[in-house]
């Protein structure tokens, strides 16, 4: 029964130390500004997605997510439009 057990546990060890097993899922955060609400967005997109590959991550698309915006009263301003959004991050 004993010398059963050493295959099992050895696989589970083998598995805690590969990198896939060290993986991480992160959430990161961005705002951007725009001169219309999907220009902003987009652009929070791209900056979240920049930098989670910076990082050598995979950035999860389907995670992205606006969290907060806000649009400008004041009609001199060039961008008036301001979101925040969060997105998944797989990171080695």
């Amino acid at each position: 029964m004993i010398k059963t057990m050493h295959a099992p546990m050895l696989a589970v060890g083998l598995m805690l130390l590969s990198p896939l097993a060290q993986a991480e899922v992160v959430n990161l955060t961005n705002s951007a500004e725009g001169a219309t609400k999907d220009a902003a967005v987009s652009e929070a997109r791209k900056k979240l997605q920049d930098a989670c590959t910076d990082r050598k991550g995979k950035p999860d698309p389907a995670s992205f997510e606006v969290v907060f915006e806000r649009t400008s009263t004041n009609p001199d301003v060039p961008k008036p439009h301001y979101v925040d959004a969060k997105l998944k991050c797989d990171l080695p």
